[in-house]
């Protein structure tokens, strides 16, 4: 982690990124299968719970912080190190799924294909798995910080017009599935950098505004910033409960006004990361030690959750299609603490394996 002065490193942000893995665990096992569960009072709490697509931006946004000391003092180390500190588990995953998928596509239909071009774009896509999105984008951001930096941070507008470009792509991909109509794959959709751009260049706007300065998420929010963070997300939750696909993979992350929502929560949450930070030690230290690893518990929890979900696919045939809130609650448990344990053990045992592998 950057050795930033603002966080001492065991404050707001560590605790924030604990805060997001837990969400996006949860939301890997908790909601499987939940169409299944036939009960009007789940579907109506799953949806109260669509604040939780705050989660990849605050990835984002953390990451954009971090990235402009060393960028701005060395853009070309900058790209090499990051390169290396993502691309390298990246590609071991990577790899090893490719390779699980291919020996096991007798048993288990993938639905993969391993022609040269397909393995090739599973690693330039970041589709070994779906959940690698998040890593695809992340290195175009990588790539592009320098010239963020030199240039568009400069320009007076860029946050609205990232703001405007993230709700017109969101849109353009959201509001046709309420018709049943699909332009644009969800696969396209997560892997659009200017779906995310505005988090990462907002976080990187906000290192250079807090810096040798008192960070304004430590200060009393304007009350305009609560009110408005309710209205957007009394309209999410609208326009999330009524979408007809709302259950299918990723179409709850790409909600217009559920991304507007997340933006308005950010200092809310950063406000609320610095509480816990200060005067909840115990539970600072849970989340802080959580947001230490967070890349490691995002690579294990895609093995972990499969796994569960495969022994649940031999010894309950079932699974495949139903589960229950009690399962899927046990699931989130399991694959939550088993991927903090298993990287942190890694950690401990040896730095370079864990490098290699985290």
């Amino acid at each position: 982690m950057a050795d930033d002065k603002l966080t001492g490193q065991t404050g707001e942000f560590d605790v924030l990124r604990g805060f997001a893995i837990w969400i996006v665990v949860f939301a890997h096992n908790a909601f499987y299968q939940i169409q299944s569960f036939n009960s009007p009072n789940l579907e109506l709490a799953f949806t109260f719970l669509n604040f939780f697509i705050v989660a990849m931006p605050i990835f984002f946004f953390i990451t954009g912080y971090f990235s402009v000391r060393v960028a701005r003092r060395n853009p070309k180390r900058f790209i090499l190190s990051r390169l290396r500190l993502i691309g390298i588990p990246y590609l071991v995953w990577s790899t090893f799924y490719i390779l699980m998928q291919y020996f096991l596509g007798g048993f288990i239909n993938f639905d993969k294909s391993f022609s040269l071009k397909d393995i090739l774009g599973y690693y330039l896509l970041g589709n070994a798995v779906e959940e690698y999105y998040f890593i695809f984008a992340i290195m175009i951001f990588y790539l592009i910080t320098p010239f963020l930096i030199k240039t568009l941070l400069k320009f007076k507008f860029i946050l609205p017009s990232l703001f405007i470009l993230m709700m017109f792509f969101s849109a353009l991909y959201y509001v046709p599935n309420y018709f049943g109509i699909h332009w644009i794959s969800t696969f396209w959709a997560y892997r659009n950098p200017f779906t995310w751009l505005f988090f990462y260049v907002w976080g990187m706007s906000t290192f250079d505004k807090v810096n040798n300065n008192h960070p304004y998420w430590r200060n009393a929010l304007p009350s305009k910033t609560i009110v408005l963070c309710i209205v957007l997300y009394i309209l999410s939750f609208i326009e999330f409960y009524f979408m007809p696909y709302k259950y299918e993979d990723g179409i709850s992350l790409m909600a217009p006004l559920g991304l507007a929502f997340s933006a308005a929560f950010m200092p809310i949450l950063l406000k609320f990361a610095y509480f816990i930070s200060k005067k909840l030690p115990v539970t600072s230290k849970i989340f802080g030690d959580f947001g230490r690893y967070t890349l490691g518990i995002y690579l294990m929890n895609g093995f972990i959750e499969g796994l569960l979900l495969g022994l649940g696919f031999i010894f309950y045939p079932p699974f495949k299609n139903e589960s229950s809130l009690a399962v899927n609650l046990l699931l989130f448990a399991i694959a939550l603490s088993l991927s903090f344990f298993l990287v942190k053990i890694v950690w401990k045992l040896s730095k370079k394996v864990y490098a290699l592998v985290f």
